[in-house]
Order: C-alpha cells, then structure tokens, then sequence
C-alpha cells in the first residue's frame, strides 16, 4: 500500500464519492493522533552539536529524547534528566543532567561549548505525493487505513463505523508497539548449553 492506494481504500470504506477532496486531510488528522502514541525505538539516530551558554537546538525532525551524552575530562558520560521544577538539583560544576526548556536541549552544568550527542525518535515522515510511504505504513497499513477512515466516519457522522473503528485502532497501536519492541530483542539468547566434558 502506498499514498494513492491508502485514499482509493479510504473512499471505498465511506462509500461516498464526494469526499475525494477531503481524505488528504483526513490521513493528515490521522497521522497527527498516531504519532503522539507512537514512538518506535528502532527508528533511533543520533546528531553530535556544542552548547551555546548550556543550551542546544533541537533537530527539526525531533520527537523524542533517547538519551544525551557528553564527554568530559576524557571520559564519556550518559546524563540523567531532570525536570525544570528539580532544576536546582542539576545546577553543578559539570554536566549530569538535562531538560527540554522551550524546545531546546539544556544541559546542565554545561560550559560553553561542550560537545554532545543527542540520541532522538525522530518524527515520523506524514505521507504525501512526494512521500508516498513510511515506516508505519509499511508495517501497519491497518492502522493507517483504520485511523484515517475513523476521520472520514467522524465527517460523516456514522457513529457505528467510529464505535467500531475506534477499538481496531486501540488494537492496532498496541500491536505495532509489541511488534517494534520485539524487533529489537534477539530471537535467541546469549545463554548456550555446554555440553559437560567426561573426567
């Protein structure tokens, strides 16, 4: 499934011809609720940059943090984040902590310049005609497909499809989470069985 099949599907569920100009903004509303539930770790990359007096700038694609780390003295380190309201407690000599402060990465303890990395979930790509896929729709077309349906159903107020569509998207969402975390594990583990050599 791709972009322009994902609408075709979309005007066949609603049975409605008049709505063709419409269903972009339906995937749109529906990709909007899908990815601030979503956030698959696999999709992780990372992004080195300096602080500018403990501060840095998010990258554009930013959704959600991983982890932060610097080096300092020669020695790498992950920090810990802090909230604003516990911010005192981060207020040291070197880095150990961070926050996110008005769409900016803080650093606390930070001089200026210090090196980082930033480890971040990037936001997922909305579909289009000049991005007609991604990974979601790859690996969860239903969801799509269920999601920008229920937009469609909201529209036309056919209570019973959003009834419906609701509980297959709540489905739909917690099985992409196991589905990508069990990506991430090894099929088999480290441990083996050694077989015990005869004295």
């Amino acid at each position: 499934m791709n972009y322009t099949t994902l609408q075709s599907n979309v005007a066949d569920f609603l049975h409605r011809t008049d709505l063709t100009a419409k269903i972009p903004t339906f995937i749109e509303l529906a990709e909007a609720y899908i990815f601030r539930e979503l956030h698959i770790k696999e999709l992780q990359i990372s992004v080195d940059g300096t602080t500018t007096s403990g501060y840095a700038t998010l990258p554009t694609d930013f959704d959600t943090v991983a982890r932060v780390s610097v080096t300092y003295n020669g020695a790498a380190r992950s920090l810990d984040y802090v909230a604003l309201a516990n911010a005192p407690i981060a207020n040291s000599s070197s880095p150990a902590y961070y926050s996110l402060e008005n769409n900016k990465l803080r650093i606390w303890g930070a001089s200026d310049g210090q090196a980082y990395t930033l480890y971040y979930i990037p936001k997922f790509q909305n579909l289009s005609d000049s991005a007609p896929t991604n990974w979601l729709l790859e690996n969860a077309p239903e969801l799509y497909m269920d999601a920008a349906c229920l937009q469609g159903a909201k529209h036309v107020r056919n209570y019973a499809a959003v009834e419906t569509l609701t509980g297959n998207i709540a489905l739909s969402i917690d099985s992409v989470k196991r589905f990508s975390e069990r990506r991430g594990q090894p099929y088999i583990g480290s441990m083996q069985i050694k077989v015990r050599s005869s004295v």
